[in-house]
């Protein structure tokens, strides 16, 4: 089927039980009595402006997937996931096929709700476990404790299977050494479902953990040989494992295990934001452009505008064809499978790649794209266009 009869959606509940010290996304403390009911109201406001609106055309599309991500969403009551899945089926349809992933953080309260969520049609599960190591799960600001981490590991594999749990890991992290990462990553593999997400820390501007570690109260970062040293060898010792290094961060044991609601993204598909800061990228069907959705941040200002206006977007911009080819090519270089040529033509007013390429591209890369570093068809090397 085409990506352009297709499209995924996000949804973003934004609140968490506490902030990690690493993390900069649009995420809130837990209020004390959390507006369940009237952000899925809004929620539901906003579905239906997309889904009903002629502007994107989404009713004559299939959903490509479902990602419920945050924040923590596995905060969320069940009744309120329940209610959200059941606007797409009646608008749109969902079906057994249809990838429906959680994010859920290994507390222990939150594990006992996973039999719930798989009842009301979650089918994958992906777990924040960041670090087995207790001391540096202190540090980042985690809730859970590596006990806490294998408990919900090996409850949500039981439950939703192997082929359908992910967790996330990150590396380079304060004070971390080659050995430690090697024998952790070691550990985890040994212990793993069939996918997993390894990411390198970035220590982002005006995070706590930013912040403690201007004032010294955190050890140093590994430096840019030593965070290399450490992505090479994750990369070894997941492909020893049996694990396929699809994306930059992303490993999988099998097809089925990739995740097909990130994989909407580097492939161009189109994917619909909802909830407080969440972003989108749709088709204008009356404009034949691509454009960017960017949601109210708050969630109180999220809810009002909702209440309001129908929708709780901030702005909606277009998105120029060259942009677009651009971020094409930087996503065909993220995985193995690269950019079909008929997304890229359709998302760039018609264009090849040669043709943008050559009105647009440095001397040097279009070297190396002549020089075969830029393939086209599957092989050991980064792609940017497949058949």
């Amino acid at each position: 089927m085409r990506n352009s009869k297709l499209f995924s959606v996000y949804i973003h509940w934004p609140f968490c039980e506490s902030k990690c010290t690493y993390c900069n996304f649009n995420k809130y403390v837990n209020p004390r009595d959390p507006p369940h009911e009237r952000l899925l109201a809004a929620m539901k406001t906003e579905l239906g402006y997309f889904l009903n609106n002629t502007r994107f055309q989404l009713k004559h599309k299939k959903i490509h997937s479902v990602y419920f991500g945050g924040g923590t969403p596995s905060l969320a009551q069940p009744v309120v996931v329940s209610s959200l899945l059941s606007t797409l089926d009646k608008h749109i349809g969902l079906t057994k096929e249809t990838e429906i992933t959680l994010e859920a953080n290994p507390t222990s309260a939150e594990k006992d709700k996973l039999e719930q969520f798989k009842q009301i049609g979650i089918n994958r599960l992906s777990l924040g476990i960041q670090t087995f190591n207790q001391k540096h799960l202190k540090m980042l600001g985690r809730d859970h404790s590596a006990k806490e981490a294998l408990s919900a590991l090996e409850a949500a594999k039981r439950i939703f299977g192997s082929d359908r749990v992910s967790f996330d890991l990150i590396f380079a992290r304060p004070g971390q050494t080659l050995d430690e990462w090697k024998n952790e990553l070691k550990d985890a593999l040994t212990i793993a479902g069939d996918h997993l997400s390894l990411y390198q820390l970035s220590m982002e501007r005006s995070t706590p953990l930013h912040k403690q570690y201007l004032k010294g109260l955190v050890p140093a970062m590994p430096d840019h040989d030593l965070s290399a040293d450490m992505y090479e060898e994750t990369v070894r010792q997941c492909e020893a494992f049996g694990y396929s290094h699809y994306e930059v961060s992303s490993f999988a044991k099998t097809q089925k295990a990739i995740s097909r609601h990130n994989f909407s993204y580097w492939q161009g598909i189109d994917y619909l934001g909802i909830g407080p800061g969440a972003h989108g990228r749709l088709t204008d069907v009356s404009e034949n452009q691509r454009v960017r959705t960017f949601g109210e941040f708050h969630p109180d200002k999220y809810m009002a505008l909702c209440e309001s206006d129908g929708e709780g977007l901030r702005k909606i911009i277009p998105i120029p064809f060259d942009t677009m080819a651009e971020e094409l090519i930087v996503f065909g270089l993220r995985t193995r499978m690269g950019i079909p040529r008929s997304r890229f033509r359709e998302l760039t007013g018609g264009k090849s790649v040669e043709e943008w390429m050559i009105e647009h591209t440095p001397i040097f890369l279009m070297n190396f794209y002549h020089n075969g570093k830029m393939e086209e068809a599957y092989g050991p090397q980064r792609q940017v266009l497949k058949e």
